[in-house]
């Protein structure tokens, strides 16, 4: 145990607020130096609490079960207050997610301390306060947090070019990110054949100076490499594209090394190719042998694509999350036709049925103009959705569907989208929703679009029954949140004006009285509610009571206006509903200030407040 300046230099001021020098070195000669390896446990669920813990560099996961993350705590905060101050036992793991330092107070200290030291019992409780009242007031949504420090290295055969290092860190510090890279040849002459422990040190020492570390690893020197990636809260894998044209790629034996240090959540996979015009394909026979959190496509000689990684390793990213609802989802494209033509970067895409259906087309790069093509030539010259079969499964075809989406995508993959995009599925077999982000994208946007009733549910390899995604969750911004911190726009499709028929119940025919109005073709005026409305609109109810659920915190709502006439099933005002979400997102871009008002929100100095 030591009790050097250093320590005292190390703990942060708040913990030893108002003590003079005297009482500082009283306080920390009760307390014993641990240090831990990534991996290690600090402590384990179910034992007794006997000690306090207080980070001094490092981070640490919190586990409940073993499994599931509840918590990180890093460099000074304290660890275990609540079961200690509670004479209970532990209710989760601490595990440490990088070489870590702590200080540790058994009880006995502790009351010897509370006797002579009532400033420092204080000290303690204010830490504990604002803890409880920062976990309260982030109770909402836990989105992955923001690494500090970050291991950059090479996956596959391919070394990391200079450039991509490069050209990445000055991406992060136009974002506003403060940055440094460290490699090898960057240790001070006298470390350069220390052991592992005083390398841990110096990196420590470096990170106090506020700036995010990349740290690059595979350049040859083994020490370095096992070091920094033990310090790094996140690993980024750096690979070319196209190795994995021949096959699934092989880990090597740093990756091998690096993963098992990792949990998935912190791992993210870039896939790099030398220029834009090169097709990306086979990107499942990367991720085959690699469990990780985001991959990333990027172009060596696109800027833009830069960017958009630095703005998802800083926490700035935008998301994008587009709501279910029909042939409203027209409206979508014309909301995104105008984000793109003020300049305003999604950097990532997800959806519930038809919002999937659109996002997953923004994320292809296709434009607004080509996506209403697609979508009159899917839903009206096609009439994808246009034939009826014996309701023993379904109302619809879907041998039709899937003949139609066959034609239109092929066996496009989900992983090969330049952009990250998601498409939300719920799953009757498990009761949970189903992210979807991985496999052919036919697949995908089925099983999110499958109503109830009108389409028959999808069943996966496993024999589970899935359906459209917004039986469950119509407006997916709790999973956007999950994928990555940072703000996002939520784009809510409203079917408009209060539901009413002129029909009676009392008129609604017998079966026998149906089948022959439908020979004679006597229903065309008839407004009672069809099956696949019923069943759509719905799922629309769950809209607002998830997002009054979930909250909107920073995040922004748009509610595109439905044009007259338009119900869900109304393909043929497909462009006029496409022109009302265009010029509705224009009147609140500018409203906000346009790109720069967009910017300023992105920086949380300014709140978008509109009501159309």
């Amino acid at each position: 145990m030591s009790t050097h300046v250093d320590i005292a230099t190390a703990a942060s001021p708040e913990l030893l607020a108002g003590l003079t020098q005297e009482q500082r070195d009283s306080v920390l000669s009760q307390m014993r130096r641990l240090e831990l390896r990534k991996g290690e446990h600090l402590v384990r669920q179910g034992d007794a609490a006997d000690h306090v813990y207080y980070v001094l560099r490092g981070r640490f996961e919190v586990l409940r079960d073993g499994r599931h993350l509840v918590a990180e705590i890093g460099a000074g905060e304290p660890v275990g207050e609540i079961a200690f101050f509670g004479n209970l036992t532990r209710t989760a793991d601490v595990v440490a997610s990088r070489d870590s330092e702590v200080l540790e107070l058994s009880r006995e200290s502790f009351d010897r301390l509370a006797a002579a030291q009532p400033g420092f019992i204080q000290s303690i409780l204010r830490t504990l306060g604002r803890r409880l009242a920062a976990t309260t007031a982030s109770a909402a949504a836990m989105a992955p947090r923001i690494a500090d420090a970050i291991g950059l290295c090479p996956a596959g055969q391919a070394p990391i070019p200079g450039s991509l290092v490069h050209d990445l860190l000055q991406a992060l510090r136009e974002n506003g990110t403060p940055a440094t890279l460290l490699r090898a040849r960057d240790l001070p002459a006298g470390l350069q054949d220390a052991d592992e422990r005083a390398l841990s040190q110096w990196l420590a020492t470096q990170e106090q100076r506020g700036h995010k570390l990349l740290l690059l690893a595979g350049d040859g020197h083994a020490i370095w490499d096992r070091v920094a990636l033990r310090q790094c809260d996140q690993l980024l894998l750096c690979g070319r594209l196209a190795e994995a044209d021949e096959g699934v790629v092989p880990l090597t034996p740093l990756e091998a090394y690096a993963l098992p240090l990792f949990r998935p959540r912190q791992v993210g996979l870039l896939l790099w190719r030398e220029r834009s015009g090169e097709r990306i394909a086979h990107s499942q026979h990367w991720l085959q042998q690699r469990a990780l959190h985001l991959h990333h496509h990027l172009t060596l000689d696109q800027p833009r694509d830069f960017s958009r990684v630095a703005r998802l390793l800083a926490g700035t990213a935008l998301g994008m999350v587009l709501g279910g609802g029909g042939a409203l989802g027209a409206g979508h494209i014309g909301t995104l036709r105008a984000l793109n033509e003020a300049g305003v970067p999604v950097d990532i895409i997800g959806g519930t049925s038809i919002g999937a259906v659109v996002a997953h087309a923004y994320a292809s790069g296709i434009d607004a103009p080509a996506m209403m093509a697609d979508y009159e030539q899917f839903f009206l010259h096609s009439k994808a959705l246009g034939r009826f079969t014996l309701p023993w499964y379904s109302l619809l075809d879907h041998r039709h569907l899937d003949t139609c989406m066959q034609e239109q995508l092929g066996d496009s993959r989900m992983e090969d989208l330049p952009l990250g995009c998601f498409a939300v599925g719920a799953n009757l077999s498990t009761n949970e929703l189903e992210v979807i982000r991985h496999g052919r994208v036919r697949e995908a946007l089925r099983i999110s679009t499958a109503i109830p009733v009108a389409l028959p549910p999808w069943i996966n390899a496993e024999g589970q029954v899935l359906v459209d995604g917004g039986v469950m969750n119509n407006v997916p911004i709790s999973v956007m949140r999950a994928i990555k911190s940072g703000p996002n726009l939520v784009s809510m499709l409203s079917p408009g004006n209060e539901w009413r028929v002129s029909s009676a119940y009392e008129r609604v025919p017998s079966r026998l009285a149906l089948a022959w109005q439908l020979l004679r073709g006597q229903r065309k005026g008839d407004d009672f509610p069809r099956i696949g409305a019923v069943a759509a609109r719905s799922m629309q109810i769950t809209s607002g009571r998830m997002l009054r659920g979930t909250g909107l915190g920073s995040d922004l709502l748009l509610k595109p206006p439905a044009v007259p006439g338009m119900g869900l099933l109304s393909f043929k005002l497909g462009r006029a509903q496409e022109q009302a979400g265009y010029d509705y997102t224009r009147r609140f871009l500018d409203k906000a200030g346009g790109l720069e008002g967009i910017k300023a929100w992105h920086r949380g100095e300014f709140m978008p407040e509109f009501e159309d």
